[in-house]
């Protein structure tokens, strides 16, 4: 009986495994140094917002952080471009939802096209042609974002 049991236990833990599948998590995701998403499908959700003083120094140091960005890219120095897409994250996290209330169209284009960048930062296999599409996007949604903020 007990062997019976043992072995019944076996194949239904057995089962278990094997209909998960291929299946990518979360924390899978982040394991593999992949960034990760809620179910929002928000990329940043893993980075802290940046400690900002004020809307207008935020957007100057991502204009910044965005200028050099292609550079870096074209460099194929990777490690960096990591690190420059996730402060570029970090520093749009923490204005976000002020931007939001005030300019939605370019907060909608700023954080699609930041969310675009930041998951192919961390792809495997570069796509430097779409990266520094996504930088150059960027770069004109910022320019937009800061007149805005500009004339109030």
């Amino acid at each position: 009986m007990w062997p019976l049991l043992i072995l019944v236990f076996i194949l239904l833990t057995g089962c278990g495994t094997a209909s998960s599948g291929n299946k990518e998590t979360v924390s899978g995701n982040a394991a593999q140094g992949k960034p990760s998403a809620n179910e929002k499908g928000d990329p940043f959700v893993d980075i802290a917002p940046a400690d900002i003083t004020d809307i207008p120094t935020a957007l100057e140091e991502l204009s910044s952080l965005i200028k050099s960005f292609k550079g870096i890219v074209e460099s194929d120095d990777k490690e960096e471009a990591v690190r420059q897409g996730e402060r570029m994250a970090a520093v749009w996290k923490a204005i976000s939802q002020e931007v939001a209330t005030v300019q939605a169209e370019q907060h909608d284009q700023i954080n699609r096209d930041l969310g675009a960048l930041f998951e192919a930062v961390h792809a495997k296999e570069w796509d430097k042609t779409k990266l520094i599409d996504l930088d150059y996007s960027l770069y004109q949604g910022l320019r937009d974002l800061k007149q805005a903020f500009q004339k109030e």
